[in-house]
């Protein structure tokens, strides 16, 4: 059962809040002011191994990751000099956390597992939840390198198992119509892909999903998707569009 640790100064809470209360009730711990609550971050997950979240109350988007040291890799998201690191500062969910301050973000503890058990479980949440700030869809990957993860035993492949049914964290939820949008929002699956040439006009397929266009192609959805945030042309020759140009 989730802990929720709130300050006094949490009553006020954005609609975003209540989304993700309603989406990780079964989660282990819920920060909703990383600020204040640092002291009690510190003291939930220092030396745990598990998976954290970290949720945007403005944009409603998440990052999932993992770490041997919960508190040792969280306490970093509070440094600048790592913020501003070359290899850190391009990331997504850096960028995000710098532009807008941590105080806009809700940390959740999703899982406290085994050390051998983070990265399995870490990829079962980000095949669950879709985490749009995730560059990678892959679990175990650190500025671009994959770290091995050791095999899973056959007591977490169960409890994992269970979580896909009765158990999941979403079981059972009659959703209220703010939480399916968000869901339909950042979900990848549900948003149809365009291909057009660089005219915009011409229109050259037409996918379910990103991941049906990469499979289709053999080009990655991480390329097309800066394309198209960029507003610019995949290989100088194809326009890709989350909505129909003509």
């Amino acid at each position: 059962m989730m802990t929720f640790i709130m300050t006094t100064n949490n009553t006020n809470l954005s609609p975003g809040t209540n989304v993700i209360m309603g989406l990780f009730m079964n989660s282990k711990d819920l920060f909703v002011n990383p600020i204040v609550e640092r002291a009690d971050i510190k003291l939930a997950t220092t030396n745990r191994p598990g998976v954290y979240l970290w949720y945007s109350k403005l944009s409603g988007k998440y990052y999932v990751g993992s770490s041997v040291d919960l508190y040792k890799r969280l306490s970093r998201y509070y440094q600048p000099g790592y913020l501003a690191y070359p290899n850190h500062a391009d990331l997504p969910i850096v960028r995000a956390i710098t532009k807008y301050g941590l105080e806009k973000f809700i940390l959740v503890i999703l899982d406290y597992t085994k050390k051998s058990n983070i990265h399995t479980s870490e990829q079962y949440y980000i095949d669950t939840l879709y985490p749009i700030y995730n560059i990678r869809q892959v679990a175990g990957f650190r500025s671009g390198k994959l770290i091995k993860n050791n095999s899973l035993t056959e007591e977490h492949k169960l409890k994992l198992s269970l979580k896909r049914g009765i158990n999941h964290h979403n079981y059972g939820i009659k959703r209220p119509p703010e939480v399916i949008n968000l869901m339909r929002d950042n979900h990848p699956k549900t948003k149809k892909l365009y291909q057009y040439l660089s005219d915009k006009v011409t229109l050259v397929a037409e996918y379910n999903s990103i991941r049906e266009m990469q499979k289709k192609t053999g080009i990655t959805k991480e390329y097309v998707s800066r394309c198209i945030k960029a507003n610019k042309l995949v290989h100088n020759k194809y326009f890709f569009s989350f909505t129909k140009l003509t």
